[in-house]
């Protein structure tokens, strides 16, 4: 069953978000799907979310301070996996953001541990996203930012409680 939970118009930057069995899946104003957070690991007590080509800064604190948070809570998870292999964009701009707004609000809500996987081979060019997820990853605790698969990130996951 698909529900759509926000539509384009209901948003600041046009994104809509649409419910399917196991998924939350959000779309960019050109139709493009550019996250998903997905309860296949929640038995785990692993939340994860997918990130997909290029998203803007804003689009990125919408959907991680609107119903990502949401979903968080609703999932019960106290740990969270964060998919980065399938993207381009640098986490630099919304880093205050994460670290002032969304991930005390985790916190909160239970999260204890947040495991973040990217490509292994990131070209000259994403320097600035592979700075920014150091940046991230030392200003808040509980974090590891260090996996390219997402197997070891799991792995890192099931060894925390």
């Amino acid at each position: 069953m698909r529900v759509v939970i926000k539509q384009s118009a209901e948003t600041r930057t046009g994104i809509s978000v649409v419910k399917t069995a196991g998924a939350i899946d959000t779309f960019n104003v050109l139709g493009n799907r550019i996250h998903m957070i997905d309860s296949v690991h929640c038995k785990q007590d692993v939340l994860t979310h997918r990130w997909f080509g290029d998203v803007f800064d804003e689009e990125i604190k919408e959907i991680l301070g609107g119903h990502f948070v949401d979903a968080f809570i609703e999932s019960k998870c106290t740990k969270i996996l964060a998919d980065l292999s399938q993207w381009s964009t640098s986490w630099d701009g919304v880093n205050d953001f994460l670290r002032d707004d969304v991930m005390p609000r985790l916190a909160a809500a239970g999260m204890r541990h947040l495991a973040v996987f990217v490509k292994r081979e990131m070209p000259a060019e994403d320097d600035a996203n592979r700075f920014a997820l150091e940046r991230f990853e030392n200003a808040i605790d509980n974090v590891n930012a260090s996996f390219f698969s997402e197997q070891e990130a799991l792995e890192w996951l099931r060894t925390r409680r």
